[in-house]
C-alpha cells in the first residue's frame, strides 16, 4: 500500500502471562509499552493486527493505549478479529480505533477448479496419479476414528499413508493451526500430499490459507462432499495435486470471509463496527523461513486486512499531514463502498445472500478516493472524552484515559450527535434526530443528498444542500427519522445517506434497530 513507508515492530506477545491478562495473545502492559514506544518514536500510523478483549472495552490497556496515540495524532488501525460469522464477534471497538474486517480479492490460486496453497517451494508438485486415503481409514490400531478423521498427532499409522495423499477433515471449526498441524502429521506419515476439508457447519464460501507442510488442497464442504462420494464409489481411490493456476478479474468480488468478525458493537451498539473491510483472504505475506520453512507464505485473517488500511493511512498523512486521526479515518470510511466488482451488493462468505454493514462497516476501501473525500467528519480528543464521560464512573475513567483529570464532562451526552462518519440508532421509537458536522478540505461546492432509508422509515435531511465556499469551512445537518413503530422490524434495519457534488461521493450508512415493544 505504501512502499516508501519505514517500518518498525514492538513485541506485544510473549510466552509468560501476567494474572492481569486481559487482551488476548498478550499481556495488556505489554501492549502499553509498545504503543507508548510508538508514540515516543514520532510514529505516524499504528497497525495492531491483533483482537482486544471485548467484556473490558473501556477498563483495559488496548483502549487507553489507542486513545494516547489518538491524543499524539496517531491513527490505530486494528483487525475486527477472526470470530465471524456469528454476531456480536467484532473486537477493537473503540470509537479513536479504525477496526477493519476481511474480504477476498480478485485474484484466486486453484488447481482443477479447487482452492490450492502450495507454500513449501522446496517440494515439487507431484502432477501423476497417488492413492487417496482418509485418516478414518489410515488410522493407527486403537486410535479414535474421529481424531483420525482430524488427522491428530499420534492417531495415523505411517505404514497405511506412505506415497499417498492424506485426506483430513477439520473439527468444524475456523482455526488455522487445525490445518498446518494436520499437515505435519501428514508429512511425518510420509504423505505426499494432502488434501483438508471444511465442515458443513462453517459455511461453503470459505477456506483458510496457511502454512502446509506438505502440497495441500483445501476444499470447502460442498466440494468435499463430492470428494468422499468418490472415494466411496471405488476400491481404489486415486488423486493428483496439479499446480497452481492464478486467476485474476474474479467475479464477484469482494466477498466477505466467513471468519471476519461482525457486528452489532457488543460494547455500544451505537458505534457501527467494523468500520471497513479489506483484503484479507489468501494475501501473500513475508513468513520467518525458520518456522515456515519459506520466506513467503499465503494468510488469511482480519490480520492480512489491517495492514493494507494503515497503508492507506499512510499515504493519506503524507498527502495531507495536517489532518486529524478522525478526518483520516472519515476520508477512508466515507469513500469505501459497498458494492463489488460486479456493481451489486458485496455478497457474505456464502456467495449468495448479501452481506451487511456488520459484516464490512462503511464498505471496501478505495484507497485512490480516500485520498480526496471532498468532506470529512472530524472529531479531537475532547469529543472522544465526552463519549467516554457516559461510562460510569466517570472520574475513574477519565484518568485513566487522559492526563487532564480536571476534564469537566457535560452534563448529558448524546450519541446520536456524535460526528461519527457511520450513523447507528438503537432503541429507535419511531422519531429521532442525529446531528452531523461536515467539513470541507476541498475545493468550494454544493453537495447534496441522496438518502436510502431503512425500511418502513422516513428520513429528512436539513439543510437540503450544502454549500461551501471555502476549505476547512464546517456546516451542520440533521437528519430527522419517523416511522410507524407498530409496522418496524423488530430486527436491524440498513440504509445509506450519501453527499455528493458530483465529483465527491461522501457516503454513511443506517443502522436502526427499533427498541423491543
Amino acid at each position: 500500500m505504501a512502499p516508501k513507508a519505514r517500518l518498525v515492530a514492538y513485541k506485544t506477545n510473549w510466552n509468560v502471562q501476567c494474572p492481569t491478562f486481559k487482551t488476548i495473545g498478550s499481556n495488556e502492559i505489554d501492549v502499553m509499552a509498545a504503543f507508548e514506544a510508538a508514540i515516543d518514536d514520532g510514529v505516524d500510523v499504528i497497525n495492531y493486527s491483533q483482537a482486544s478483549n471485548n467484556s473490558a472495552y473501556l477498563d483495559d490497556g488496548t483502549g487507553i493505549a489507542t486513545f494516547h496515540a489518538m491524543k499524539n495524532g496517531i491513527l490505530t488501525i486494528a483487525g475486527a478479529g477472526n470470530s465471524g460469522p456469528n454476531a456480536g464477534t467484532a473486537a477493537n471497538n473503540y470509537p479513536w480505533v479504525l477496526s477493519v474486517g476481511a474480504s477476498t480479492i480478485d485474484r484466486v490460486f486453484s488447481a482443477h477448479g479447487t482452492r490450492f496453497y502450495d507454500f513449501v517451494s522446496k517440494v515439487d508438485v507431484p502432477s501423476e496419479l497417488y492413492p487417496l486415503i482418509t485418516g478414518a481409514d489410515a488410522r493407527i490400531s486403537g486410535a479414535n476414528v474421529s481424531d483420525a478423521s482430524l488427522c491428530q498427532g499420534g492417531s495415523i499409522d505411517v505404514t497405511k499413508v506412505t506415497g499417498k495423499i492424506l485426506v483430513c477433515r477439520n473439527a468444524g471449526r475456523i482455526v488455522a493451526k487445525d490445518e498446518t498441524l494436520a499437515s505435519v502429521v501428514a508429512r511425518d506419515a510420509g504423505a505426499v500430499g494432502m488434501i483438508f476439508v471444511y465442515e458443513e457447519k462453517i459455511g461453503d464460501g470459505f477456506t483458510l490459507s496457511q502454512f502446509h507442510a506438505v502440497n495441500t488442497i483445501v476444499l470447502s464442504y460442498k466440494d468435499g462432499e463430492t470428494l468422499f462420494s468418490y472415494i466411496n464409489s471405488t476400491r481404489t481411490p486415486t488423486a493428483s495435486i496439479s499446480g497452481v493456476t492464478n486467476t485474476l478479474g474474479v467475479k464477484p468480488s469482494p466477498i466477505m470471509g466467513s471468519f471476519s468478525s461482525r457486528g452489532p458493537n457488543q460494547n455500544n451498539p451505537g458505534i457501527l463496527k467494523p468500520d471497513v473491510t479489506a483484503p484479507g483472504v489468501d494475501i501473500l505475506a513475508a513468513c520467518p523461513p525458520e518456522i515456515f520453512q519459506s520466506s513467503y507464505c499465503m494468510k488469511t485473517g482480519t490480520s492480512m486486512a489491517t495492514p493494507h488500511v494503515a497503508g492507506i493511512a499512510a499515504l493519506i498523512k503524507k498527502v495531507h499531514p495536517d489532518w486529524s486521526t478522525a478526518a483520516i479515518k472519515s476520508a477512508i470510511m466515507t469513500t469505501a463502498s459497498p458494492l463489488d466488482n460486479d456493481g451489486m451488493p458485496i455478497r457474505d462468505s456464502n456467495k449468495t445472500s448479501d452481506a451487511t454493514p456488520f459484516a464490512y462497516g462503511s464498505g471496501h476501501v478505495k484507497p485512490n478516493m480516500a485520498m480526496d473525500p471532498g468532506l470529512v467528519y472530524d472529531m479531537n480528543q475532547y469529543d472522544y472524552l465526552n463519549f467516554i464521560c457516559a461510562y460510569p464512573p466517570e472520574s475513574t475513567t477519565l484518568k485513566e484515559f487522559s492526563q487532564q483529570h480536571s476534564y469537566k464532562c457535560p452534563r448529558s451526552f448524546n450519541i446520536l450527535d456524535f460526528n461519527y462518519p457511520s450513523i447507528s440508532i438503537v432503541n429507535f421509537t419511531g422519531n429521532a434526530i442525529v446531528t452531523r458536522k461536515l467539513k470541507n478540505v476541498g475545493p468550494p461546492g454544493t453537495y447534496v443528498p441522496r438518502i436510502e432509508p431503512p425500511p418502513g422509515v422516513s428520513i429528512m435531511v436539513e439543510p437540503k444542500t450544502l454549500v461551501f465556499s471555502q476549505k476547512d469551512q464546517i456546516i451542520v445537518f440533521k437528519l430527522i427519522l419517523t416511522a410507524d413503530i407498530n409496522h418496524l422490524s423488530t430486527d436491524y434495519i440498513f440504509g445509506s445517506l450519501v453527499w455528493s457534488d458530483a465529483k465527491h461521493v461522501v457516503r454513511s450508512p443506517i443502522i436502526v434497530k427499533a427498541k423491543n415493544k
